[in-house]
């Protein structure tokens, strides 16, 4: 079990703001585009906001897992393994390429809860994007926790994979993480995966999968509420699809686990 004084030093965290401004130049949403297989107006499309915001992290900064230590703007939650679990997002305004634009993150709560698995930490965060006014709102869920029993792989690299079903390959997971700025190293670090966080492979990311079903959902850029939660990982070799049924949306794996879902 955690002990009170960690909660209480974790809490305190709570408040903590950080702005980052961005250019919203076009270049990353190009990259995104073509990774996608999407195209690109004058707008940036629901979900790809995440490609921008993500300032460097100078090298002494950088945690075991790959992203900024805990302890220097996140709290240090003594839980080795870190999930995007959720999310809601407000657009008022789809952003524009081109003109700059700041975020201000707010940490809204850190609450401890035991889970299945034992302790959990949930970090909630607030996003608020101004670009010349308030342009999106967003709630983003931040889990940590112990590994659990090693996950099962659906399939060997080798199987075919069934109809209608795809999977992401490692170089697609490795573009997406330099286009967001993700160093998290469980999308491609294979060892760490393995020996560190009990993983079959490289996991796709939470944002990757989010984006897939925001754009299902809204094709075209425009004011809209997004929310999403997942409820299962997706590994390099796993099956998935995106199933639409009107306005919901679901990642489905070949094993009929759903693994992410979100309505507009």
């Amino acid at each position: 079990m955690i002990d009170a004084a960690t909660i209480e030093r974790c809490r305190a965290f709570i408040g903590r703001t950080r702005e980052v401004s961005d250019s919203l130049a076009r270049e990353p949403a190009e990259k995104l585009a073509t990774l996608l297989g999407a195209d690109l107006a004058e707008h940036l499309p629901l979900c790809w906001h995440w490609a921008y915001f993500n300032p460097a992290i100078a090298p002494e900064n950088v945690g075991h897992d790959g992203h900024e230590k805990l302890g220097l703007f996140l709290p240090d939650v003594p839980l080795p393994r870190r999930m995007w679990a959720a999310g809601d997002i407000e657009v008022l305004s789809p952003l524009r390429l081109g003109t700059p634009a700041t975020r201000r993150t707010t940490i809204r709560d850190v609450a401890f809860k035991e889970g299945r698995t034992g302790d959990l930490c949930f970090v909630s965060l607030m996003h608020d994007i101004v670009q010349e006014q308030p342009a999106i709102r967003e709630t983003q869920t931040i889990v940590y926790r112990n590994p659990g029993q090693p996950e099962p792989a659906l399939r060997k690299p080798d199987d075919p994979v069934p109809d209608g079903f795809q999977t992401v390959s490692d170089t697609t997971l490795v573009a997406y993480s330099a286009i967001t700025q993700n160093g998290h190293r469980i999308h491609w670090d294979r060892e760490f995966c393995r020996s560190v966080e009990v993983y079959p492979g490289l996991v796709v990311h939470g944002p990757f999968l989010a984006t897939l079903l925001a754009g299902a959902l809204v094709p075209v850029p425009g004011p809209c509420r997004f929310t999403y939660r997942a409820t299962a990982p997706v590994f390099e070799t796993s099956p998935f699809r995106v199933v639409t049924e009107g306005s919901h949306a679901r990642i489905e794996r070949s094993d009929g686990a759903t693994a992410m879902q979100g309505k507009v």
